[in-house]
């Protein structure tokens, strides 16, 4: 009985070590980046490797039906006011209607500034913990509920930037703000090559405001775990007007809204994750200071929105 018992515990162990053998073997064969055996074995070495998980149906470059189509309704609600860029990132086949048109950027300004303190975290200066003062310059009470917190409050940075992504809150980006030094956008626009993000009056256009997005989904600024984060933020968002209005529900949507009504502009920017077709969508909207501006670019960025998600997901070759 002895002799019995020791020898199924041998051949448990033994089965055991083969199926321990087995996973690694499989986790070996399914991640490219360490198994050199595997890129030799690629009969495609000089091609994209993502190749070989993405549906050839998912590589989408044929964009002219909707470029003319985008044009025309862009024509329609007034060409001269809205700059618009979008871009498929599986393949970079893109639109770009009216790059030249620059404008207030309102708080699509708070995403290169949230890239520009993660920096500062990576590079040890900062830190997720710690922690920033309210003063009463940094109270703004239009957008966000920091504001309302008493004088002398304490916020970790990491509050500060998910109440600034979640809920574009104005108190959250001034008291970031005032604590950055100028010197640490430099990385965000030297490393990216972002040097026409702005003008010399801050103003921005669609094309250039998308590149933030590229180098987000990219993880080519900051390491993937911050870039992951910073998306997640700005999945979570609660504003469901403007491009989010035109998108089925059951899609994630990340990405940051700006309107002001003083300075008529009225914008949307972010990553539509279509499964295995994402795409950046951005909008931007100068308004003619009309009573009904921001329901007319409403109503334009929804019509927008749901004529490029439509054709994305329709899309046969």
């Amino acid at each position: 009985m002895k002799y019995q018992t020791k020898n199924s515990v041998w051949k448990y162990v033994a089965l055991l070590s083969i199926l321990v053998a087995v996973g690694f073997a499989l986790l070996w064969r399914l991640d490219p980046t360490t198994n050199s055996e595997l890129i030799s074995e690629n009969p495609y070495p000089l091609v994209d490797p993502a190749r070989s998980v993405i549906a050839q149906e998912n590589y989408i470059i044929n964009l002219t039906p909707l470029r003319e189509e985008l044009r025309t309704m862009i024509a329609e609600g007034g060409a001269s006011s809205t700059t618009l860029y979008f871009e498929f990132l599986n393949t970079g086949s893109n639109i770009s209607i009216n790059p030249g048109l620059k404008v207030w950027p309102a708080s699509l300004a708070k995403l290169p500034l949230a890239l520009s303190v993660v920096k500062k975290i990576e590079r040890g200066t900062w830190s997720y913990d710690m922690k920033l003062v309210l003063e009463e310059d940094d109270r703004d009470t239009r957008s966000g509920t920091l504001g309302s917190h008493a004088m002398g409050t304490a916020f970790t940075v990491e509050r500060l930037l998910e109440e600034m992504l979640v809920h574009s809150d104005n108190t959250a980006y001034l008291t970031l703000l005032k604590n950055v030094d100028m010197n640490d956008f430099d990385p965000l626009v030297d490393e990216s090559g972002l040097e026409e993000l702005a003008d010399k009056t801050g103003k921005t256009d669609a094309k250039e405001y998308s590149r933030l997005y590229r180098i987000l989904y990219t993880s080519s600024f900051l390491k993937r775990e911050n870039s992951s984060r910073v998306l997640e933020w700005l999945s979570e968002t609660d504003f469901d007007r403007y491009l989010a209005s035109g998108l089925d529900r059951s899609v994630r949507f990340a990405n940051k809204w700006g309107a002001n009504e003083n300075d008529h502009v009225f914008h949307d920017s972010g990553i539509v994750y279509v499964p295995d077709r994402p795409y950046i969508l951005t909008v931007m909207i100068q308004g003619d200071s009309s009573p009904d501006e921001e329901e007319r670019a409403q109503a334009l960025m929804k019509k927008i929105s749901k004529t490029v998600y439509t054709y994305i997901t329709t899309y046969t070759k």
